[in-house]
């Protein structure tokens, strides 16, 4: 039976594009990793980010898939 262990870990990213209209943000980590928050990721306000704020990701990793389970403001 293949393991079900999610590993968290931390990522900073900076926010790329907010669609408010469409209740998603784009951030970009490493120059080259793309995520994507929504209003119903855990953590800052969907409401109060802004192009250009720094934040910390809480991904959690599967074999299958990478998601952001909360976005926090950094510094």
């Amino acid at each position: 039976m293949p393991s079900t262990e999610h590993i968290r870990s931390q990522v900073a990213a900076t926010v790329d594009h907010v669609l408010p209209q469409m209740g998603i943000a784009y951030l970009v980590a490493d120059g080259t990793r793309e995520w994507a928050v929504t209003r119903h990721t855990r953590g800052l306000g969907f409401d109060s980010l802004k192009v250009g704020q720094r934040v910390a990701l809480t991904v959690v990793k599967d074999p299958k898939f990478e998601i952001v389970q909360a976005c926090e403001l950094l510094d």
